[in-house]
């Protein structure tokens, strides 16, 4: 019994290493076989197994695992630092923008405009001056704040 069992076993393998045929009839229906047919186009296949997409079939090992692990780690935490600086440029931005404009309404809306320096004088801003500093604002808010 033992004896039969070993060589059911031992041929069952067979199979897989035969060869296969296709067959393409006069209909253009395609057929597979394991011995070729008479009358029909095709031929031999060459049929391989696919590799797996991890290019290995075998497990990785723990130690492998745990480096993919820290990989990843590393990998969140510089992606949630770039989110964080990209959010702290925005706000900075944000703020910039915010501060010329009401620098711009100032400029614009008042009729005049005073001006103290550091000993605490006061002075009057003249035309061309405004003029000078409202184009000037006018172009920054252009290059830098979207809208």
């Amino acid at each position: 019994m033992r004896v039969a069992v070993f060589l059911l076993l031992g041929i069952l393998p067979l199979p897989v290493l035969a060869q296969m045929y296709k067959c393409v009839d006069e209909r253009g229906v395609t057929s597979y076989s394991d011995k070729p047919r008479p009358g029909c186009k095709g031929g031999e296949v060459d049929i391989r197994p696919i590799p797996p997409t991890t290019g290995s079939a075998t497990p990785r090992a723990g130690k492998d695992l745990g480096q993919q692990e820290a990989d990843f780690q590393r990998r969140r935490i510089e992606r949630e630092r770039a989110e964080e600086k990209a959010a702290a440029s925005q706000a900075a931005l944000e703020q910039r923008c915010a501060n010329l404009h009401t620098e711009l309404a100032r400029l614009t809306n008042s009729r005049r405009i005073v001006l103290v320096d550091a000993k605490g004088e006061r002075t009057v801003m003249d035309d061309a001056t405004r003029e000078a500093r409202v184009a000037s604002l006018q172009a920054e808010i252009a290059r830098r704040c979207p809208r």
